[in-house]
This record gives structure tokens, C-alpha cells and sequence, in this order.
């Protein structure tokens, strides 16, 4: 071929001669990069094979670089690899002067991209959504450019690891906490405008707690999560429960003529009755204390009176979690309409006003939101499971033997909540929530629990958002309240095992496949090691970086000591070490991915690929615990919920590395260990080849079945799930199933294409992305539509 008719298509399209010098002086640059030194002959050995791979005399710059790639592996791979991330990193330099301006005009003309779409939670496309998207995109610029060293940025750009919400980076806020609400309440807090007060009724306490949710969800990006809701909203409860016992005995008192002060009435029922279910005892000492009165008040009249209150107790304690509901699903936090990234833990408070809150959360729960019952997006409901408090083996097969009994109350249990975990398990399959958390699971166990203590809940496990777990504790104690996470960051699992596998290859020269594999796994697990050790370095920069914020930048959250420590801090001051109570977060996506790149097995059906994956994630966990001894942090390995990630590595490794059946040949990596989501695998199956990964994963976890047909109508079978899970060690788990209302009629149940009463197509299809639900999938992104697309039932 004559040179000089060679025509070279530059990126911009237009055409200019071939230069053989500039493939020549880009070769020269990726030995010099690499050290080597006086290949002169090799060099222009290369750029020969090069040209001489042209096939036609019009070539693209891309096809160019794809065939000095291509030389370059064969004879010197360690050159090609620095040959390859200069080419990345000058694709991303040069993308970055069209970049923001391609993405803005995205968000103005609202387009439906992976950009606007990578919150579900958010609605892009109005103003104030517009305006959050803005910012987010031209703030993770700043810190590319001015806030990341350049060892980190180049790795998250290059898609070897992915820093999230970078867009929050410059604020120096941390990522979410949990409450602790009874301690809020008692000293009461300060807003912006005022001073709020302990409040004195169940409602006071409902709306409270939505306005702490609220409030605190502007000073962090993450998830707000309450670990003990039922405990915090009992004392609201039997409050109310005493209001109405006062009403009523002083109306009583005043239609017989005997008037005494209310006051009076207050103090006598506060100091007897401690309960909205008081016993005997209990009600013949406020008998007796009232002739302090003058009253002579007969049992008989009290007990009406005490069922009278009892019930006006029970409606407003409905009422409250009605509220609570509501305003979590229509109270804007955020720019973008944005409601609170909210959950709520409960399940052990076995205390009568504790399980009323449950009894009426979990109805109002069921019957949804709105005329049409519309099932409820937040909060996301996480049910504890505690051995001898909301389950038991007895409990169960009592129930199992007569399932419609149980749920008519006809049985009784030994564990008291045991039947409340039966009405967590219907309201699961009728709304998809609650999910369930596991305390008994070995790493959930914590030795202060004890049975008696009235603040067990201390030391109770709770978890939020879509999997985030805050419990042990270097620099204080194992519990999760006044904690939260301060920043994760994602490895690219498939990433690594690809071009371990590239590396065996090229190392070996041989077919032989246990020589490959063996050579191949112990390069992976290398890769896995030291991208972890980058990671854990870039978190910890991260964190010394948070820890310069002021106090007066989180007025709430630290003036009024909602993450502990922050209350002593003085406004101007550092945030500093009040934040080394948080977690940081090394996280990983694509195990599944990763398998097949190495093995062209899944984990769900090799056992080699399992081993290795769980090995993986050891070496992952050895660097958290290098790390934590190092720096006295809380490093934990995280199972990240990939939502936008899941489809960014996909793009990222499919043009670097071509299309790998099983690896690259879809639109998404599968989240973190999760078996494929194609993968025909039965329920108990898919729990036992998860499980043993949620005690490798401390930074949180979460396991899910995904049903066929209505739940509703076989609750024993969610039950029987929930058995499963507990018993195989898991330690967070949920259920998935089609729930779909037909927008047109209100028809709710499994619709496929059309409704089968008004056979209309406007159907409302609710579904959970990652951890938590949302409607409509066209608010999803590509990618996670086509995971949606592909998820098979288990069986």
C-alpha cells in the first residue's frame, strides 16, 4: 500500500495524511512511560506491524491506537497497559471540553438520559430538579479538577473505582445517620427559627420525627434512618393514652357533681398508670389515690373509662402513623422534589404501647396511600427478628400447623411479638415492606443485649437506606445510634479479573486451562488487594478533608448532637474527631461479572467461582482491617447498591475491553456478590450461596427472593422465607414482587400488559431498584431498566 494514499479520519471527522512519525512518537512515549529505554528497533518494529495491519486506505485515529493496543500486548504487555491509560486519560481530558456543555443541554432539554435519570428519587426535570442536576454535574468537575489528588481522580475516571456522590465533596457532609429520636425528644432541639419542645401526645411525636427527618436530610446526602422507632414512639403513645384517661375521669367527675382540678387528676394518673394496658394492681392504687380528692371513684367505672381511653388512644395512634406515612412520601427535602431518603427500624419493643405502634404502622402501611391505597415508597420499613421477642422456632410451627388461626389471633405464642412478625410478613406481601433484619445472626449479636433493659435498643442492630450498616465501633461503643457512614467508595470487580485473566495469557503462553486459571485467580486476588489498599487511602484523604467542615455548616445536626460529639463542638470550630464514629466504606459490584471473566462460571453453580469470589472479598476485608488498625477508623466492606454505577463500569470496561459473553454483553454489572439476576435458581438456593457473604460485608448487606403472582394471597409463603433467611444466617433480607395498580379503575394485583377489569394499559408498576421501591419505571435509568427486564422469579 502506498503510504501517501493513506487517509487518516481524525475524532472530529475531518481527514488529514498519514504521518507515520506521530504512531512512532506516541509508541516512543509508552516505553519511555514504563522505563524502558534504547528499543529504537523495537519501536519502529511495532509502527511497521502497525501499518501493516491497515486493510484500507481510510483509517480512523481510534483504529489506529486499537492496533498499536493490539501489537504492543503481544510483545510487551506492561507497555501497552500505559499505553492504554494514556489513551484513557486523554479521551477524558478531551471529552472534558464538550463534556459539561453536551450534559447541560441535557438537563435544559430534559432529555431522558442516565444523567437525569440517576436518582430515582429525584425528578430531574422539574426547576428545582434541573437546578440539583446542575449543580451536581459542574460541582463533581470542581472536584476532579481541584479536590482529588490526581491518583484518585484518574482511577475513578478511568473506571477502576467509583467515589460516590462526588457531587456532595466539596461540602464536606458525610452520608447518612441513625437517631437516636429519645434523646431528641426529651431534650428537645433547635431549628433555624426556634426552639421545639418535648413533645406530649403520639401525633406531637409522629410529626416530630418527620420534621427531625426532614431537617437533617439538608446537612447530609444519604439516607436518615431511625433505629428504634418503636421504642421512641411509645412514650408518645402513652402519653396520649394518659391525656385521654385525665379527660374523661375529670368529665366523669364533673357530671356527678365532683370537680376537682384536672391538675390534680394529671398528676395521680401519671404517677399509676405507666401503661395503656394497666393491670389490677395498678388500677385499684389510682381507686385509692383519688380519695386524696375526695373522690370516691368505683373500679367498675374506671375500666369503662380505661377502654374508652384505650381506644381514643389506639384511633389517634393510627391517625399519627397515617401522618408519618403521608409526610414522608410528599414532604420535600431537597431540590427535585425529592422526598427524605427515610427508614425506620422496629419489631422488640414488647411493651403494650410499643406494639400498638407497630400494629397501627403496619395497618396504615397495607392501606396505602391516598383513595386508591397507593403503596408507599418511604419509609422503608425494616422489621427486626429477635429470638424469644419477635420469633421462635415453637411460634412458628405453631403457626405453620394452623396459618389462618395464627392470623386471626386465634393462637397463642410464647415470643411476644411473634405475631406481629406475622403481620410484618403480610403487610411484606401486600406493600413490600418491611424487610427484615436478623439480631440473632452471629455478627448481628451484640454481648451488652439483655432481655430486662428497657434501652435494649441501644444495642440492637438497625440499618438504613438501601443496605448501610453502622454497628461495631473502634473509638466507642457497638451501637448504631448518633453513627452513620461518611463516604464508600466502589471497586470494579469484573475490571480487575479481566485483566488478570488478559495477564495469565499473555504470562503463560499456554492452553492448558488449570494453568491459566490458577495463574489467573492469584493475579486477581493481587489486583483486589491493592485496588483496595487505593481505595482505603483515598477514603481516609476523604475523611481528613470532612474533618476541616465547621460546626455551624450542620446547624442541626451537630448543635443539637444528633451524631454524638457534635453537641460540644463550639460553631466555628472543626467537626474533627466527633466524626471518627462513622464508617468508611470500601465497597465492590460485579462478583457475579468478575466470575465469569475468569472462570466463564457463575458462583451460583462453581464452587470454584464462589470460593474465589468469597476469598475476593476476604483480601478486601484484610485491607479494612490493616487499614482500621492503622488509623483507628471504621473501615468495613461494603455490598454496594449500584443504581448508576451499575451501568457506568458496563459502558467503561465494553469499549476497553470489547463485548465478553457473561462479563460485558449487558447493560449492567450485577450488584456487589448477588447471584446473576437471570440465573433460574430456587429461593432456599440463591439465600444459602449469599449468606455466608453478609458476615464478610459489615459496611451492609442485603439479600433478595423475587417472587411471581400475589404475594398477598399466600402470606404463609413469605413466612416461610423469612424462616429460611433466619435460619441460613442471613443478616438483611427482602422479598420482591409485582405489585401493579391499573391507574384507569384502581384494580390492583399482577397486571401484565393490559388490566383484566377495564383493560386498560395506564398501569402504576411498582418495583424496588436497589433497596428501596419506586413507581414508575421510566424514572429509572437504562441500565437498571434492563436488570428490571432480566430478573428471573425464584421458586
Amino acid at each position: 500500500m502506498n503510504y501517501a494514499e493513506i487517509c487518516i479520519i481524525k475524532r472530529d471527522g475531518k481527514k488529514e495524511d498519514f504521518s507515520i512519525s506521530k504512531i512512532k512518537n506516541a509508541i516512543t512515549k509508552a516505553f519511555n512511560a514504563t522505563g524502558i529505554v534504547d528499543e529504537d528497533k523495537l519501536i519502529a518494529d511495532v509502527t511497521m506491524r502497525v501499518i501493516g495491519n491497515f486493510a484500507t486506505s481510510t483509517i480512523t485515529v481510534e483504529e489506529i491506537q486499537d492496533l498499536v493496543e493490539k501489537e504492543l500486548m503481544k510483545i510487551r504487555p506492561e507497555v501497552a497497559k500505559k499505553y492504554i491509560i494514556y489513551r484513557e486519560w486523554r479521551n477524558t481530558e478531551r471529552d472534558k471540553k464538550t463534556q459539561i456543555k453536551h450534559i447541560m443541554d441535557g438537563i435544559v432539554a430534559i432529555d431522558k438520559n442516565d444523567v437525569n435519570l440517576s436518582n430515582a428519587n429525584m425528578s430531574s426535570h422539574t426547576p428545582a430538579g434541573q437546578m440539583m442536576t446542575f449543580a451536581s454535574e459542574v460541582t463533581k468537575d470542581y472536584t476532579y479538577k481541584y479536590l482529588l489528588s490526581k491518583k484518585f481522580a484518574t482511577a475513578h475516571q478511568m473506571g477502576d473505582i467509583h467515589i460516590h456522590d462526588l457531587d456532595y465533596y466539596p461540602t464536606k457532609t458525610t452520608t447518612c445517620i441513625q437517631y437516636d429520636m429519645d434523646d431528641l425528644f426529651e431534650r428537645g432541639f433547635r431549628t433555624k427559627n426556634g426552639s421545639i419542645r418535648t413533645p406530649q401526645s403520639i401525633q406531637s411525636y409522629a410529626t416530630l420525627a418527620t420534621i427531625i427527618f426532614q431537617t437533617n436530610q439538608n446537612e447530609q446526602h444519604g439516607g436518615q434512618s431511625i433505629p428504634a422507632f418503636d421504642f421512641f414512639m411509645a412514650k408518645g403513645v402513652l402519653k396520649s393514652f394518659q391525656k385521654h384517661l385525665t379527660s374523661f375521669l375529670g368529665f366523669h367527675l364533673s357530671m356527678d357533681g365532683e370537680a376537682p382540678e384536672e391538675k390534680s387528676i394529671k398528676t395521680l394518673v401519671r404517677e399509676h398508670i405507666t401503661s395503656i394496658k394497666p393491670d389490677d394492681y395498678h388500677r385499684e392504687m389510682l381507686c385509692m389515690a383519688m380519695t386524696s380528692l375526695r373522690v370516691n371513684l368505683k373500679k367498675e367505672v374506671l375500666n369503662r373509662i380505661i377502654e374508652k381511653a384505650y381506644s381514643s388512644t389506639r384511633k389517634d395512634t393510627h391517625q399519627a402513623m397515617e401522618g408519618f406515612i403521608h409526610n414522608l412520601n410528599t414532604m420535600h427535602s431537597r431540590g427535585g422534589n425529592q422526598v427524605v431518603f427515610s427508614s425506620i427500624n422496629y419489631g422488640t419493643d414488647t411493651s403494650a404501647e410499643g406494639r400498638l405502634v407497630m400494629e397501627e404502622l403496619l395497618s396504615t402501611t397495607m392501606e396505602g396511600l391516598g383513595t386508591r391505597g397507593e403503596v408507599p415508597v418511604f419509609p422503608i420499613q425494616i422489621f427486626k427478628i429477635k429470638d424469644g421477642v419477635s420469633y421462635s422456632e415453637e411460634d412458628y410451627l405453631k403457626a405453620m400447623s394452623d396459618f389462618e388461626g395464627a392470623m386471626s389471633g386465634k393462637i397463642r405464642f410464647s415470643a411476644p411479638n411473634f405475631d406481629l412478625f406475622l403481620k410484618a410478613c403480610q403487610t411484606t406481601a401486600k406493600a413490600l415492606f418491611p424487610n427484615f433484619m436478623f439480631l440473632d445472626a452471629p455478627y448481628n449479636v451484640n454481648d451488652l443485649w439483655r432481655a430486662e433493659d428497657p434501652k435494649r435498643y441501644r444495642y440492637e442492630l438497625a440499618t438504613m437506606g438501601c443496605r448501610t450498616r453502622v454497628f461495631e465501633n473502634v473509638n466507642g461503643k457497638k451501637s448504631s445510634l448518633g453513627r452513620g457512614n461518611l463516604s464508600f467508595t466502589t471497586i470494579n470487580l469484573p475490571r480487575l479479573a479481566i485483566e488478570a485473566k488478559i495477564k495469565a495469557e499473555n504470562l503463560l503462553e499456554t492452553s492448558n486451562k488449570d494453568a491459566l486459571e490458577k495463574e489467573s485467580k492469584e493475579a486477581f486476588l493481587k489486583s483486589v488487594q491493592d485496588m483496595a489498599k487505593l481505595v482505603a487511602d483515598q477514603l481516609y484523604a476523604r475523611y481528613q478533608y470532612q474533618r476541616t467542615a465547621l460546626a455551624r455548616q450542620f446547624p442541626f445536626m451537630m448543635g443539637n448532637d444528633v451524631w454524638k460529639g457534635g453537641g460540644e463542638l463550639e460553631p466555628n470550630g472543626e467537626v474533627g474527631d466527633v466524626l471518627n464514629s462513622g464508617t468508611l466504606g470500601i465497597g465492590f459490584i460485579g462478583g457475579h461479572n468478575a466470575m465469569m471473566a475468569l472462570y466463564g462460571e457463575s458462583h451460583s453453580h462453581s464452587q470454584k467461582a464462589w470460593d474465589t469470589l468469597y476469598e475476593a472479598i476476604m483480601q478486601i476485608n484484610k485491607v479494612a482491617d490493616a487499614y482500621k488498625a492503622k488509623y483507628s477508623l471504621n473501615y468495613s466492606v461494603l455490598a454496594t447498591p449500584a443504581e448508576g454505577l451499575s451501568g457506568r463500569f458496563t459502558r467503561m470496561d465494553r469499549r476497553k475491553y470489547g463485548l465478553i459473553p457473561g462479563v460485558t454483553d449487558r447493560e449492567y454489572y450485577i450488584n456487589s456478590f448477588h447471584v446473576d439476576v437471570k440465573e433460574p435458581i430456587s429461593i432456599l438456593e440463591k439465600i444459602k450461596k449469599e449468606a455466608p457473604f453478609h458476615a464478610i460485608t459489615r459496611g451492609g448487606h442485603i439479600t433478595y427472593v423475587e417472587l411471581d403472582g400475589e404475594a398477598q394471597k399466600n402470606v404463609k409463603a413469605i413466612a416461610k422465607i423469612v424462616k429460611v433467611m433466619h435460619d441460613e444466617g442471613i443478616g438483611y433480607g427482602s422479598i420482591n414482587h409485582p405489585v401493579d395498580t391499573c391507574n384507569a379503575c384502581g384494580y390492583k394485583g399482577v397486571i401484565y400488559e393490559k388490566c383484566p377489569v377495564c383493560q386498560s394499559e395506564n398501569v402504576f408498576r411498582m418495583r424496588r431498584i436497589t433497596g428501596y421501591l419506586t413507581g414508575d419505571l421510566s424514572t429509572w435509568n437504562s441500565s437498571k431498566r434492563a436488570e428490571e427486564r432480566d430478573r428471573v422469579k425464584h421458586h
